[in-house]
């Protein structure tokens, strides 16, 4: 049996809103021993923290006469409640052609859906990405029973309320919402205070904070370790925090991977937040290469960090446009001016020429498993010799090439300094393509032979770039292992450099050139691999 330490009840009131409160109802959550009122809420209790704080529960009843109506009243109180855990309960009315589930499809806040659940939890049913975690609002049909509505709440009980007295403090105090700091108050409801640091995760755009939380009075110790603390769209963190509980945990060894702490991983109407350890004394891949210390990290990465997917690993008859060719960008996705960058430093084809020769890459078998699927410098940390990887919002089954096709492509864009000089500050356009021309012939020889998976020569050591010569040499000896046919890993790179290209069109220099140097590394390596077709002449 797993260890059961109980379940403590934090919020018993039950409360009707819109509705005269059924005799049946209060009954049942009376006799689960609920605080259940006779009178419905008002709008200003919905609004009062204090009433929220000790809110189990919500029930919206559908009027037979006005059955839009519930859409209204949840659209005014359904992100408030949810944010605060509150569970909340819809039920249909009687009259024909008020379906509730489908009528709540249309409880749209800040243009999006709240979410719904038509169907009651199967017990003993773990979650799926695909189902709808708690908070939801959650339908229950007119000839549901009101037993059945209570014992979901006995259930599925909320979470301690948020607590408005933590501090959040800090720099990264002004990145977040008061939506945000309500789930960061759910978060860390056992502290005095949290002090919120922000952390460059690259230009996703999403937040991403080192926390560093002092505990409150009565607990084994004030100073935890600091946490790592992740916020932003809910279907996306949910995905993320599923991924790391079934994905990760299970088979990235304890030390190599972050781990979240559940009891501060939480839901609201629209965002979610999760937490976990933070890796400590590491610095990002990007940091150590360019210093010349990732040789070890990478072997790390391969052998011992991603070991558990890879051992699930089978060939199977599909090709890497079957397998990645949705991830191709969409050709007019691509800056105009990143574009015009390219050509200069040379590119001569067009987004829809290279994904025409994209589509040539159809050599079966590939090599299948589980893998990361954003797996660029910045998401790889290096403590001593260890590769800890981090972010698993896009880990999923896919060619197992596309890994390390994507970190050579993020230490290529990501990897070399964005520093420039003083006295180049006021450089014209000819001085920046003339440089980034230098960076390109310091690096060609990676890029000049098929098959690409062969390791390449070694890199002269006057080489402003020969770290990067050593990284590639290393990550290409775990490419050759995982391509089954000629040219897979040239398509998953040319592929990764694309998506780089495509990205992020405000950058400025030298990222931004960097970013249309990669356009041009991804058409020499598909002409090269998959030259196209010559058309035969008319006799």
């Amino acid at each position: 049996m797993t260890i059961d330490e109980g379940r403590t009840r934090n919020r018993g009131a039950i409360a009707w809103f819109g509705s005269p409160v059924p005799l049946e109802g209060r009954n049942e959550f009376l006799a689960r021993q609920f605080l259940a009122a006779d009178q419905p809420c008002t709008d200003a209790q919905l609004a009062d923290p204090i009433f929220l704080s000790g809110l189990a529960a919500t029930i919206f009843t559908q009027d037979v006469e006005k059955p839009n109506l519930i859409v209204r009243d949840l659209e005014k109180h359904g992100r408030r409640l949810l944010d605060w855990d509150c569970r909340i309960v819809a039920r249909s009315a009687t009259k024909p052609g008020t379906k509730l589930a489908d009528l709540l499809g249309r409880v749209i806040v800040n243009g999006r859906r709240l979410p719904v659940a038509g169907l009651p939890a199967i017990e003993g049913k773990p979650f799926e990405p695909s189902e709808t975690p708690y908070p939801h609002i959650h339908v229950f049909e007119q000839e549901v029973p009101w037993a059945v509505i209570a014992d979901s709440v006995v259930e599925h009980p909320p979470d301690k309320p948020p607590d408005s007295t933590l501090r959040i403090i800090g720099p990264g105090k002004t990145l977040i919402s008061p939506e945000t700091e309500i789930l960061l108050q759910r978060a860390f409801e056992d502290c005095v205070e949290v002090y919120l640091v922000s952390i460059d995760g690259g230009h996703s755009g999403v937040p991403v904070f080192r926390a560093y939380a002092e505990l409150k009075e009565g607990q084994h110790g004030r100073w935890p370790l600091p946490y790592f603390v992740k916020v932003g769209d809910r279907d996306k963190i949910y995905t993320e925090y599923w991924n790391y509980q079934n994905k990760v945990d299970p088979y990235v060894p304890f030390h190599l991977g972050p781990h979240l702490i559940p009891k501060r991983c939480h839901l609201g109407a629209l965002e979610g937040v999760i937490v976990g350890d933070w890796v400590d004394e590491s610095e990002a891949l990007t940091g150590c290469a360019s210093g010349g210390r990732a040789a070890a990290a990478i072997s790390c990465l391969f052998d011992r960090t991603l070991y558990g997917w890879h051992r699930e690993a089978e060939k199977k008859q599909m090709s890497i446009v079957k397998t990645l060719g949705q991830y191709f960008p969409n050709p007019k996705s691509f800056p105009p001016a990143r574009l015009a960058k390219a050509r200069e430093l040379g590119a001569t084809s067009t987004p829809r020429d290279l994904q025409k020769l994209f589509r040539r890459c159809r050599s079966v078998p590939v090599l299948m498993g589980p893998i990361h699927g954003d797996l660029h410098a910045k998401n790889v940390h290096v403590r001593a010799m260890d590769a800890i990887v981090i972010d698993f919002f896009r880990h999923d089954e896919g060619p197992l090439v596309y890994d390390p096709a994507c970190l050579e492509a993020g230490l290529l864009v990501e990897g070399f300094s964005n520093e420039i000089k003083s006295s180049d500050k006021d450089h014209d356009n000819d001085k920046e393509v003339q440089r980034i021309l230098e960076w390109l012939h310091s690096i060609d020889t990676l890029y000049d032979h098929v098959p690409l998976s062969r390791a390449p020569v070694h890199a002269k050591p006057k080489n402003p770039s020969a770290w990067f010569h050593a990284c590639v040499r290393q990550i290409r000896l775990y490419a050759e292992q995982m391509e089954c046919c000629r040219g897979q890993y040239a398509a998953a790179l040319a592929l990764a450099l694309l998506i780089k290209a495509s990205k992020d069109p405000a950058l400025p220099d030298p990222e931004a050139s960097r970013r249309a140097a990669a356009y041009l590394l991804a058409e020499r390596l598909l002409t090269m691999t998959f030259p196209p077709e010559r058309k035969k002449k008319k006799k």
